[in-house]
């Protein structure tokens, strides 16, 4: 999206994520799936993880990443995650 957050249709009904929800940014570049079941959300300011209860978890370049800046992901065999950000790409053990 172009600063319109993340939208979710459940079958019935919209749910709409944004920064009030816990995303750290609402312009989203990306979304992927790891080997776990976990949506992860690319943005302009961080990478967001959805947890299991709903809220997110932000990794940065604090966590790592070449940039907040998320334009792609992906799942290794291994389990690790490889993130495309603007400068390069991260590789991260196991999103946690």
């Amino acid at each position: 999206t172009w600063g319109g957050g993340l939208a979710h249709f459940n079958g019935s009904t919209w749910e709409n994520f944004t920064m009030s929800s816990g995303l750290p940014a609402n312009h989203v570049f990306s979304l992927h799936r790891d080997d776990d079941g976990k949506i992860l959300v690319g943005t302009s300011n961080g990478l967001a993880m959805r947890g299991d209860d709903g809220s997110f978890r932000v990794f940065n370049t604090a966590d790592g990443l070449y940039s907040n800046v998320v334009f792609s992901m992906a799942t290794a065999n291994d389990g690790s995650s490889w993130i495309g950000s603007y400068g390069g790409v991260a590789r991260i053990a196991k999103l946690q």
